[in-house]
């Protein structure tokens, strides 16, 4: 046999299945049952338990007051907030007087606005023109009983 898989150096040479009966690819992929078993296997067959101790180690949410980086990250911020709500940034007492000033001009500002926006949803429809009258019946004809 040659490397390539055939039989001779006839370049012309078919594969012929009644050559190798035993070999058929498909029965082996689907044939689980005549693989050999791995090592996961045959240490559950077997009842394998390992050498060492359980650790003592448990997960986050097994444990009382374990660290949570989202509560970390949350504290850190409330921090920042905190210190700049406080903090005068160096600037002068003038300016914080009139950013205060301006503050509550921009939220009166918004108010006027919000106000208006109510009234133009309270104020009464213009009534709408009445529907024209049908004619009694089909086609117009009044059938009464």
């Amino acid at each position: 046999m040659r490397g390539n898989g055939s039989q001779s150096n006839d370049p012309h040479a078919r594969f012929d299945a009644s050559d190798d009966d035993d070999f058929d690819l498909l029965d082996d992929l689907a044939d689980d049952e005549t693989r050999a078993p791995n090592a996961r296997q045959r240490a559950q067959q077997r009842g394998y338990r390992p050498r060492y101790a359980k650790p003592r180690r448990r997960p986050a949410s097994e444990r009382e007051g374990a660290f949570n980086a989202l509560l970390w990250l949350l504290d850190g911020a409330t921090g920042v907030v905190e210190e700049l709500r406080h903090n005068d940034l160096g600037l002068p007492e003038d300016f914080w007087v009139h950013a205060a000033a301006a503050r509550k001009e921009s939220l009166m500002a918004l108010r006027a606005v919000l106000d208006d926006w109510i009234d133009e949803d309270d104020a009464p429809s213009p009534p709408e023109a009445d529907p024209p009258k049908r004619r009694g019946g089909i086609n117009g004809i009044n059938i009464d009983f």
